[in-house]
């Protein structure tokens, strides 16, 4: 079968390195161009653009494939089927059309639950004890296409969505390459995706970042492992400078009001509605990222400080 492979992050690099070392050709990559990160704003090539490099594969870098002459480049390659790893870009009728098996998608949730952009951090957010990678018929709306294979994976309680969306990239690979593999031989046969129960992960806004301490503990270490540690929750301290909270945990006992800061000699305990709950991790705004206890001792932070007051 000849693929044409559309990603960009880190995610996508494992299911792209199974195809190219399977019986099926990559003979074109699809990615983002490069982005500009770092305090130099530096242009730096997406990981799938570094692979294909590096494994001499056609590289196409386009921000969007609504435009005839990317369309053109990617039917020109010869693919049959395309394959789609956190990409980044909607892929409009027309191109779904083009290749002769349409075009699959390895998505980061059990769909229909958080269709969309973020899935494994709105999972975790959500306090999700469970999720899957499913792999479906990419159609123009939405994450709603039938669905060829399912499977199934825990979310343990401290796992951050770094930590699972790595995961979970690997349990894509192989996966991937068997629906391949089935479509090829003819005995692919994806089932209809339910409507029913379907909720949206949409990207998060850095105000929605923000921890809200009148939350439950257990619901505020949710949202800290969630987007640790890129991009990473914050919260103000009294002098209204922010502060990223990267990691916490819940220590049990309640004895603090909602925000305020306890701090001892090894630990720094913040109170929530429901609980009170340790910061072990936090990156004061210019600064590295620290144990909580050290940012503490020399913050010179006044009796009974509260934290989140002027968000």
């Amino acid at each position: 079968m000849k693929v044409l492979f559309a990603g960009t992050p880190e995610t996508a690099v494992p299911t792209l390195r199974a195809l190219h070392e399977s019986s099926h050709e990559v003979v074109g990559v699809l990615t983002r161009p490069p982005a500009r990160r770092g305090r130099g704003r530096t242009l730096h090539p997406s990981p799938v653009a570094v692979f294909a490099r590096e494994h001499e594969l056609p590289l196409i870098e386009a921000n969007s494939v609504k435009s005839e002459p990317v369309q053109r480049e990617i039917q020109e390659t010869g693919a049959q089927l395309g394959v789609v790893v956190a990409y980044g870009a909607i892929i409009p009728q027309t191109l779904l059309d083009a290749l002769e098996h349409g075009w699959i998608n390895a998505h980061f949730s059990k769909l229909p639950r958080w269709r969309g952009a973020a899935p494994v951090q709105r999972a975790i957010e959500a306090g999700d004890t469970h999720t899957a990678v499913d792999v479906f018929e990419l159609e123009a709306s939405l994450d709603t296409g039938d669905i060829y294979r399912s499977e199934p994976v825990e979310i343990n309680d401290e796992v951050t969505g770094q930590a699972l969306l790595a995961h979970m990239s690997e349990v894509a690979a192989p996966l991937v390459t068997d629906v391949v593999d089935a479509i090829e031989a003819g005995t692919a046969h994806p089932t209809a995706q339910p409507n029913a129960g379907a909720t949206y992960a949409h990207m998060v806004e850095t105000k929605q970042l923000a921890l809200d301490f009148s939350a439950t503990a257990q619901q505020v270490h949710n949202k800290v492992r969630a987007w640790a540690p890129t991009p990473g929750t914050y919260t103000t301290l009294p002098d209204g400078a922010r502060m990223k909270v990267l990691s916490t945990r819940i220590p049990g006992g309640a004895t603090l009001q909602t925000g305020e800061l306890q701090v001892g000699k090894h630990s720094v305990l913040v109170g929530t509605g429901s609980g009170d709950l340790e910061l072990l991790t936090v990156a004061p705004a210019g600064k590295k990222p620290m144990r909580a206890a050290d940012w503490a001792r020399g913050a010179r932070l006044g009796e009974h400080a509260i934290l989140g007051v002027n968000q």
